[in-house]
């Protein structure tokens, strides 16, 4: 019979204890690099007519969905009306929206409605086509973050 001698499993087992926790922040180190590029894409897609929509948009990470297994990022506009900062219009913009012209003093409804018809404004997608052109490009992204990422674990480990 042959005779065995295990050395050094303490120091697998704690290893192996300390993966998921290493990689669920390279998992979301990697999801904030796919966001980063649909959000420069967003923002160099979005309207510029008085910068507010530009400078409105967002990318944060999301803990409530988010787990050691995934990592989920939101890429919008603010859409209150509370300040400056905020474009409550941005999804008339993206999907577009009927204009009605506001109705002068004096003037009757009905002859207001007969005068003026409803428009509507075409839509200037932006979030839309950004994420669609930009897709593989933050999987690419993500892919490589997320194998440096993993490198440098291992590098760790090995230390």
């Amino acid at each position: 019979m042959a005779n065995i001698q295990w050395s050094g499993l303490d120091q697998i087992q704690q290893n192996l204890l300390r993966l998921p926790a290493m990689f669920a922040d390279s998992l979301r180190s990697a999801a904030n690099t796919g966001a980063t590029v649909i959000k420069n894409e967003v923002m160099a897609r979005a309207p510029e007519d008085k910068g507010v929509l530009k400078s409105a948009i967002y990318q944060k990470h999301i803990d409530e969905l988010s787990g050691a297994d995934r990592q989920v990022y939101y890429v919008s506009w603010r859409k209150g009306k509370s300040s400056e900062l905020d474009a409550f219009y941005g999804k008339w913009v993206e999907y577009g929206h009927w204009y009605v012209p506001k109705k002068p003093k004096g003037v009757r409804a009905k002859d207001h409605r007969a005068a003026n018809r409803n428009v509507f404004v075409p839509a200037h997608p932006f979030l839309r086509p950004a994420f669609d052109t930009q897709k593989d490009a933050a999987l690419s992204a993500m892919r490589n973050k997320l194998a440096e990422n993993v490198r440098k674990a291992i590098a760790e480990i090995n230390r």
